[in-house]
């Protein structure tokens, strides 16, 4: 029939006499729950080591830089193939609205008027090495997912 989608009996039948499967496995998840677990501790994470960094001391440092890194690198290693991009293109937004969220929460009074502009620069100069090395952690993460999956299609 013109227009067919899907395999015929014969190309399924000849697939299978070649020792290949029918249809191609589906991918398994790691753990339950969909993509709500990648996404809460795409952001979850992050927020708790900003509000370790902001009760140890003035602005964000090493606890933050840890936990984003590895909020994102655990969403990657959980999500689906499709949620790779989320990850990839969010962990950037997730960095800047956190430490600019905290810091504006915990100090009000130092980001009024003309001083949020100037505090918004700031987050955007001084997050950008967090949000380079979680987006570096989330491709390496990725790398070894595709390379993984590519060996188990061989064996």
């Amino acid at each position: 029939m013109a227009g067919q989608r899907g395999r015929t009996a014969e190309q399924g039948a000849r697939r299978r006499a070649a020792g290949r499967p029918s249809e191609p496995a589906a991918p398994r998840r790691a753990l339950p729950g969909g993509p709500a677990i990648p996404a809460v501790l795409a952001v979850g994470l992050p927020l708790i080591g900003a509000a370790v960094d902001e009760t140890s001391g003035p602005g964000m440092g090493a606890a933050f830089l840890i936990c984003s890194v590895l909020g994102t690198a655990l969403a990657a290693g959980l999500s689906t193939r499709n949620g790779w991009w989320w990850v990839l293109a969010g962990s950037p937004l997730v960095v800047l609205a956190v430490e600019g969220g905290v810091e504006l929460l915990v100090n009000p009074d130092k980001y009024e008027g003309n001083h949020l502009a100037t505090g918004a620069a700031r987050w955007l100069v001084l997050g950008f090495p967090v949000m380079a090395l979680a987006a570096a952690a989330a491709v390496l993460v990725i790398a070894v997912r595709t390379i993984r999956g590519r060996r188990r299609q061989h064996d």
